[in-house]
């Protein structure tokens, strides 16, 4: 069946937000508002009038939904970043050194706990807050790589004993964490603003996709026979997501 999807950002009142157009066979128009886009999905037949005319009418309702839900709102507003600026995670701080210059490209480096980032003079606002959520991402996974994959071979090693390839800590914004059907575990770095005990549960809910792939009721008794209180977990990602961002 075909289907075809297209990126952009769109502007949107005061905000710039990422957004997918997905054409496919269907009779009428959807939109959606995630964690980190707008959705808009429209009959594949639709001529470039017509996707135009949806795409207008998918932005004021995304600018009443945004006007009319503080949270989805606080989602799209963009962070401010300044040198001086402290990171606090996973137990840890680290200072946020801005420098802009004759950059060919951005970059960024930790020296004694204080993270430099280069900036190209003349860069776009919105790519240069990307620029900069990505690479301290970057330098927390490096950072806490032997640390986290300590941990969840402790945990693997208590009470499940299954076989991981690898273990990698990447800047995952659409779910905590995720089971490979090669084997590897991937950790969002934003896990890491999360207390410990909550990071815990994360890796114990990877591990049990080992054997138990989907979220059955075997699924949450093996969770629930290793963390009796993982809902309590659970509902502090669901309630904190938002403060878990760099």
């Amino acid at each position: 069946m075909k289907k075809y999807k297209i990126n952009k950002n769109l502007k949107i009142d005061d905000f710039i937000i990422p957004t997918e157009i997905i054409k496919e066979f269907r009779f009428d128009t959807r939109y959606s508002i995630t964690k980190s886009k707008l959705i808009i999905r429209i009959p594949l037949y639709y001529n470039n009038m017509q996707t135009e005319n949806n795409i207008d009418k998918a932005k004021k309702w995304a600018s009443s939904i945004l006007l009319s839900d503080k949270e989805k709102y606080l989602r799209f507003i963009p962070k401010k970043y300044h040198s001086g600026q402290i990171l606090e995670i996973n137990g840890k701080k680290f200072k946020l050194n801005l420098r802009e210059g004759d950059f060919k490209s951005f970059s960024a480096k930790l020296i004694n706990e204080e993270i430099f980032i280069y900036i190209p003079y003349n860069s776009e606002a919105s790519e240069t807050n990307n620029a900069i959520v990505n690479l301290q991402s970057k330098i927390i996974a490096k950072v806490f790589k032997t640390e986290i994959t300590n941990r969840i071979e402790e945990i693997n090693k208590k009470y499940f004993d299954v076989k991981i390839e690898n273990i990698r800590l990447k800047h995952n914004k659409s779910n905590w964490g995720s089971r490979s059907s090669k084997n590897n575990i991937n950790i969002s770095t934003r896990l890491l603003f999360a207390p410990k005990d909550v990071q815990d549960y994360v890796f114990i809910h990877e591990l049990a996709h080992f054997l138990e792939m989907n979220h059955s009721k075997a699924f949450w008794s093996i969770v629930e026979s290793i963390d009796p209180k993982y809902k309590e977990k659970e509902q502090w990602l669901k309630l904190n997501s938002e403060k878990c961002n760099f």
